[in-house]
């Protein structure tokens, strides 16, 4: 089992063919990232986490285009996804499909998490790097969440299309342009990376399953999988509250539920772990907010409605009484401020 951080290198092929006829600069990315310079031979081989996700911002830099990873996301085939890829086109209906997605996840990278949670009229697949020191990556996260909607099309339904995209990092020039490739509103600056997804369409049946055939590649990926660290429970609901901020109500009851515990058991571990599921939701809030705040591309109003606040005034009172002043204050202390 690898130690460190990894994803499998089969994820690097779309990089790498992308750059087929420009080997020098590939090479050159390669080697200041400390990867191999020649064709891995052994596409499950590890390699670092925070090497590919690197590679991946330099590498759109290289080729000139801001929306790399989401042109190579939809362009990706089930097999460059590992096994994962071609577990997920046997299943019957895009629930299925997804779900196996996020089940599996740990056999093709670590210290990242794929999640699927039941909203009721929609799904929400959330995207997200769990990994402590590791900055979330732009190019990552439109390619993860392009593949997956590729993989959907490829596997179910040409003109499926998603209800709502979003992206946890600010908005750029070529929001149009994703939102022609998803077929759907494109949402930036969000609390998670997620594809919103009508649950009616997700649960309708498209072919017949092959079970057995499912089972083998199952017990293969379970043998391949790679080994996450062992994450506390604060760990386990910050990664929950990230997934439904701005979406979902998030109470102890419902949080308890969703980690199979019961709502004392919750109160009594956090709490030996010297935290509450209020001070995570408030640490959560306050974290995102200045992340926001500090990328200056959203009004007030819809960084309150990605943070789960009732509106703007909601959202000034809390933040005032986190700092002392009002947002517009942090706001006007960016380096690119007027």
């Amino acid at each position: 089992m690898p130690k460190i951080l990894s994803i499998r290198a089969s994820v690097l092929q779309p990089i790498l063919g992308h750059f087929a006829e420009n080997d020098g600069t590939i090479r050159k990315l390669l080697r200041a990232n400390g990867l191999p310079t020649t064709r891995p031979t052994d596409p499950y081989a590890p390699i670092p986490l925070r090497a590919y996700l690197a590679l991946f911002e330099q590498a759109a830099e290289a080729a000139g285009d801001p929306v790399l990873g989401a042109r190579l996301g939809f362009a990706c085939r089930p097999g460059d996804l590992a096994p994962i890829g071609l577990l997920a086109i046997q299943a019957g209906t895009i629930r299925g499909g997804i779900s196996a997605m996020a089940r599996f996840g740990p056999a093709l990278q670590t210290g990242t998490a794929v999640a699927l949670e039941d909203g009721g009229e929609r799904l929400v697949l959330s995207y997200r790097i769990v990994a402590p020191g590791i900055a979330p990556s732009r190019q990552d996260a439109e390619f993860t969440l392009a593949a997956l909607c590729g993989l959907v099309r490829t596997a179910f339904d040409r003109r499926w299309r998603p209800e709502e995209v979003h992206f946890l990092h600010p908005a750029h020039d070529r929001r149009a342009l994703l939102e022609r490739w998803f077929g759907c509103p494109v949402l930036f600056g969000q609390s998670a990376n997620r594809i919103l997804m009508s649950a009616a369409e997700a649960d309708r049946q498209h072919r017949t399953e092959d079970r057995d055939l499912i089972a083998l590649i199952e017990r293969h990926l379970m043998d391949m999988s790679l080994s996450d660290p062992a994450r506390s429970l604060t760990e386990q609901v910050d990664a929950l509250i990230s997934r439904r901020l701005g979406l979902q109500p998030i109470d102890l009851l419902s949080v308890a539920a969703a980690l199979e515990m019961s709502p004392r058991s919750l109160q009594r571990q956090l709490a030996t772990e010297g935290t509450s599921l209020s001070g995570l939701v408030q640490r959560c809030r306050r974290q995102m907010a200045e992340k926001m705040l500090h990328a200056g591309t959203q009004p007030i109003e819809a960084i309150a409605a990605a943070l789960g606040y009732a509106d703007g005034t909601a959202f000034w009172r809390a933040y005032r009484g986190w700092t002392g002043h009002a947002p517009s204050v942090r706001a006007r202390a960016r380096p690119d401020a007027p």
